[in-house]
């Protein structure tokens, strides 16, 4: 085990009770997603895809309505990359990563992106998923408004802190940040406050005194005039071994569809990751900032600051020691395991 993941092992992370409740809580939320899809579409099948009149293979991808996270996708569809590939995407848009999971083991898409919280905590209770390219990098700060009088990490001893929920990788965060810094985790209290719509009044109304929040959440609170003061951050090494490598997202499919379409499942992981070498350089800025205010739906300047921050987020592969160190900081000691050799598919082949 490296450095990365030593350290990892020596932040104060949730008790065994806690652990428990967090991961029965993530498969309650996935089976009751399930539950709604079912009742809302029928499954697919997970079988080979079928070919489109253009010679096109067909493939149904479950993707975040209007977050950066999904940026290579839209970047991928906009340059070409896809039919490149010989694919013809079909999206389905879902509002939270629960809901993208349960679509993908339901078999109503047969690729999807994942957060780690939900498709590590779906992998621990058995589900036969696996993760593929692009592999996104860790994108949470932990941010005071300016006028707190909270200079750094050390003076949120006693403080409230907004996370997204309880138990969430956002509190993790938090939690991780603060061990790092020498303050113990349980020295705050941590605030369920959402995301972005409902953190910025929570944050504007003194009901926080900090809060973590992703970098196109914390611009639109900028935008909205929230001054806010950067406590850590992976973006300029204020947030340890996590900041280093920690992972957002990535994307999935299930282990038959893998099994079954490994040209397919290669094609779509090379279209990604080249929309993703796109994304990274930055002579695309101009055209990739147009494309990023149109899928947020914001300012092009607002995106121009989140593509400046972002825009090298995204990786073509992964090893075991970043898999292992991110599923012992999500599911912690009661992981089953994850093999990254079983779990992962390190980079297209």
């Amino acid at each position: 085990m490296n450095d990365c993941t030593e350290s990892f092992s020596a932040t104060k992370r949730p008790d065994k009770q806690e652990t428990q409740m967090l991961d029965k809580r993530s498969a309650i939320t996935i089976a009751g997603a399930l539950a709604l899809l079912s009742s809302m579409v029928a499954c697919g099948s997970a079988g080979t895809a079928p070919t489109s009149e253009n010679g096109l293979t067909s493939i149904t991808i479950g993707s975040m309505e209007s977050n950066s996270l999904s940026f290579p996708y839209t970047i991928a569809q906009e340059q070409g990359f896809f039919q490149g590939a010989g694919l013809q995407v079909e999206t389905v848009t879902a509002p939270s990563g629960p809901q993208l999971t349960a679509a993908l083991i339901g078999n109503t898409t047969q690729i999807a992106i994942g957060t780690p919280e939900n498709v590590m905590g779906a992998m621990n209770q058995g589900q036969q998923i696996t993760a593929i390219p692009p592999f996104g990098h860790i994108d949470m700060s932990l941010v005071t408004p300016a006028d707190s009088g909270i200079t750094d990490v050390t003076s949120l001893r006693g403080k409230q802190i907004g996370v997204v929920q309880r138990g969430s990788a956002s509190e993790r965060f938090a939690r991780t940040v603060l061990s790092g810094n020498g303050v113990d985790p349980d020295s705050v209290t941590y605030v369920a406050v959402g995301a972005g719509a409902t953190m910025e009044p929570a944050v504007r109304n003194k009901k926080v005194d900090a809060t973590v929040g992703s970098t196109s959440t914390v611009v639109t609170m900028e935008d909205h005039g929230i001054e806010f003061r950067t406590l850590a951050s992976p973006f300029d090494g204020t947030a340890g071994e996590l900041g280093d490598v920690g992972l957002q997202t990535f994307w999935t499919t299930t282990e038959e569809f893998a099994q079954q379409n490994p040209e397919i499942l290669n094609g779509f992981c090379t279209a990604m990751n080249k929309a993703a070498d796109w994304i990274a350089d930055d002579a695309n800025r101009g055209s990739g900032v147009q494309s990023l205010a149109t899928l947020l739906r914001i300012p092009a300047e607002s995106a121009g600051r989140i593509w400046d921050k972002t825009h090298l987020s995204w990786s073509p592969t992964i090893n075991e020691a970043t898999w292992t160190a991110n599923v012992d900081w999500i599911l912690g000691d009661e992981s089953s395991g994850l093999s990254f050799e079983q779990a992962v598919m390190p980079e297209c082949v």
